[in-house]
Formats: C-alpha cells, structure tokens, sequence
C-alpha cells in the first residue's frame, strides 16, 4: 500500500472514531431546583497488534445537588450483544468539588451483573 493511500486511510478511521467516541446524547432536567442529567456515551475503537474493534456504549443518568454529583452507569459491549453477556453491572458514583479549588473529592463503587457489590474506592482528584 502506497504512504499516501495509507495516511488518508487512517486519517479517515481516526475522523470515523473521533466522532463515534463522542457523547451520544445528553439532557439536563431542572428537578425541585436540582439538576437531572440523562445521556449515554459511544467509545468505538480498534487495537493493533491484537486486531480487535470494540465498542462501548454507556448510558448514564446523574443528579447534581448542593455541589455534590451521584451518577450511575452501565457498559454495554455493543459488539457482543447476541451473545447474551449485556449486562455487566452498574457503575456508582459520587463526587463533590471543593469550592474556590481544582479539588474533586469521589467515592466509586460497582455492582457484577447479580447487583453484588464490590469494593468501593474513595480518593481525591486534582484537575488543573
């Protein structure tokens, strides 16, 4: 394959993937003064050397209140959906930023598919 035919082609794949890794959908729902978000992110993707594709949808829904966010969400293994393992679990989350600093505070914790709780992960997250 010719350099240019092989640089247009993966200039081609990376524009396809950048744009089916973006977010799908998304609302915000004023609720009692809160904010309700519902939405759903597409990541599609291609590994070499193994030579795989895989894409990821995850839908989500969040609610915002008082400064604090708890979300949950779920990945579905779009690719894998005839093969009966959709559901995977459920992704919970919560985290609060410290006000006038780049400071997140968060806490995770995740369900197997028979909702069974796992270990849960507290930690602090500098954004800068």
């Amino acid at each position: 394959m010719k350099t240019t035919t092989m640089a247009t082609t993966i200039a081609a794949v990376m524009g396809f993937l950048a744009v089916m890794a973006t977010k799908a959908s998304s609302m915000d729902f004023s609720v009692a003064g809160q904010t309700l978000s519902i939405g759903a992110d597409s990541d599609i993707n291609y590994t070499t050397g193994v030579e795989e594709w895989e894409w990821e949808l995850t839908p989500s829904a969040g609610l915002t209140a008082m400064g604090i966010g708890l979300s949950v969400a779920t990945d579905i293994d779009m690719l894998e959906l005839e093969e009966g393992d959709i559901f995977q679990g459920l992704d919970f989350t919560a985290k609060y930023k410290i006000p006038s600093t780049y400071i997140n505070l968060y806490t995770e914790v995740s369900t197997d598919s028979d909702l069974k709780f796992g270990d849960v992960t507290v930690g602090a997250m500098a954004s800068f």
